[in-house]
């Protein structure tokens, strides 16, 4: 009954007061053009932040290209020149090799040259990155007691040193993993080491928690951020030939 009344009341103000009906009808109408337009706001809106964020992602792209263009023009250059280092090396011992067959009668010209590459050595060694450093320092430590031993024959300290050259340039070409303590934190640290040639040199520590690699320039150890951590353990893994080589993402330079 009183839904009845209240039905009745209305019909009667749309009868007798026709403003009331029109106004009703106007807010049914605006009603009905504001959702349209409410609606084509918010799809221009998103669209708009769609567009934004398209722009971000693709700033961030060409950026990030732009880093891994300058990457590889720097790997490239450091390649070139290893390569170059290697195949001047490669040319000297196969030069002194051919000295050898007539190394008797020459001994005084050969002394200084045996000199002159073992201070070359030493001095490459030592701006080098700093991996396997004790076989690598005992293996310079031998050649000077060998320079200096006059019981040993020209010959035979000449060819130790090619010998010891060989090894040095074979680092350039090959990767590795192996055990060393290094200083983190201002305490020595024992951890996994894994050597890309002489382009990188990375470590993790044996819980798999951190990782870092070495920074030339500041020569020292630098801490990396856990999101490498997968790629270096994956690194130590093919190093290890526990697994086949892939493409990984590492920070170098």
């Amino acid at each position: 009954m009183r839904v009845f009344s209240m039905v009745l009341s209305f019909l009667l103000m749309a009868v007798f007061n026709p403003c009331f009906t029109c106004r009703a009808m106007e807010n049914g109408e605006t009603d009905r053009i504001k959702k349209p337009v409410a609606e084509s706001i918010r799809i221009r809106q998103n669209t708009q932040e769609q567009e934004q964020q398209w722009r971000d992602d693709k700033e961030k792209l060409l950026a990030r290209y732009a880093r891994l263009e300058e990457t590889k023009k720097q790997l490239t250059l450091r390649r070139t020149a290893l390569d170059d280092k290697v195949k001047e090396t490669k040319s000297r011992i196969a030069a002194k090799h051919k000295q050898l067959d007539d190394i008797e009668g020459i001994g005084k010209e050969i002394a200084p040259l045996i000199d002159s590459l073992i201070k070359e050595l030493e001095t490459f060694v030592a701006s080098d990155l700093p991996f396997l450093a004790e076989e690598r320092l005992n293996r310079l430590q031998r050649l000077g007691e060998l320079r200096g031993d006059p019981e040993v024959a020209v010959s035979e300290k000449f060819r130790k040193v090619m010998e010891a050259l060989l090894v040095e340039t074979e680092y350039g070409n090959t990767i590795e993993v192996y055990q060393e303590t290094i200083a983190l934190g201002g305490r020595g640290t024992l951890v996994d080491i894994f050597r890309l040639g002489r382009v990188g040199l990375f470590f993790q520590t044996l819980d798999r928690t951190s990782c870092g690699r070495y920074d030339v320039a500041a020569a020292s150890w630098q801490p990396l951020p856990s999101e490498y951590n997968r790629s270096i353990a994956t690194a130590m893994e093919i190093g290890a030939k526990r697994r086949p080589a892939e493409l990984l993402t590492l920070p170098l330079g």
